[in-house]
């Protein structure tokens, strides 16, 4: 079934389909339902309607409930209704469609941004339960909660390292190598290893809005390393990275999250919670 989708998909006559619910009668006089990605075979446009195969039958769909993925516009067009679907929550039509652009598109301009948004679909359908049939995903038994792996977030960080999607896929990606190793056990060397990841991402991305957000997690961890070993050089990073925080980004919710946590180490508060 992958093995025929991938070659309709490259077919010089694909089409995709974009809303839900779109009923389709064949020559084979049998009713078939299409959903949003569900991909058909163009024969002809006729005025208002196409004629397609799909499941080996041909019939008519109205134009407007399809993208024939070799118009002009088609690129710009599935984009959009992909990003559409994802700004609505509807995260199984926007993970089909992103899914179906990087694979026929994959020279476009847009390819970064549809890659970041196509994982961002794919981890809210791991958080909503709804990955079971979806590949890419793993479940973290010991929290019960799903997960997906990433991939596409590593395709983007290599293939595209300057653009501004990298950063998000890489802080997205040390997130989910958190949500694979929770709770940590007291694993010193487990949190140290994750502490490593976010030094490094703070290293490589300074000038990006995911920074501050790296820069919390360092202290973050530095903080629960210090309530786990009570060794003091922690607890003092902590401080130095929090502070730097209120001092680099005032007036943001970064600089409120690192008051509240300076406010807690001051007072021997603990977070550690595994």
């Amino acid at each position: 079934m992958i093995h025929a989708l991938i070659i309709l998909i490259l077919s010089a006559n694909a089409g995709v389909v974009i809303v839900d619910n779109v009923w389709f009668y064949g020559n084979d006089h049998k009713m078939r339902i299409l959903t949003t990605g569900d991909m058909v075979e163009i024969v002809e446009h006729i005025n208002e309607t196409v004629r397609v195969e799909y499941d080996s039958a041909t019939g008519e769909l109205n134009r407007n409930v399809l993208i024939d993925l070799n118009e002009e516009i088609a690129e710009d067009e599935q984009f959009v209704f992909a990003r559409g679907y994802f700004d609505e929550g509807e995260y199984v039509k926007s993970a089909r469609l992103l899914d179906i652009f990087t694979k026929y598109f994959d020279d476009s301009k847009y390819l970064s941004e549809a890659l970041y948004y196509l994982g961002q679909s794919y981890e809210a359908l791991a958080l909503k339960g709804q990955s079971d049939s979806l590949p890419g995903f793993s479940f973290n038994d010991k929290i019960e909660q799903a997960y997906y792996n990433g991939d596409v977030y590593k395709i983007l960080v290599n293939a595209f390292p300057d653009s501004p999607f990298a950063s998000k896929a890489e802080y997205r990606l040390i997130n989910i190598f958190r949500l694979g190793h929770l709770p940590w056990l007291d694993s010193v060397e487990l949190i140290q290893q994750e502490l490593t990841m976010w030094d490094e991402f703070c290293s490589k991305y300074q000038n990006t809005d995911e920074y501050p957000l790296g820069l919390s997690e360092k202290g973050h961890l530095n903080r629960v390393l210090f309530e786990i070993t009570n060794e003091t050089n922690y607890k003092e990073e902590a401080i130095v990275i929090f502070t730097e925080i209120t001092t680099k980004y005032p007036n943001t919710v970064h600089a409120a999250y690192s008051n509240v946590h300076l406010f807690e180490i001051e007072r021997g508060e603990k977070i550690y919670k595994y």
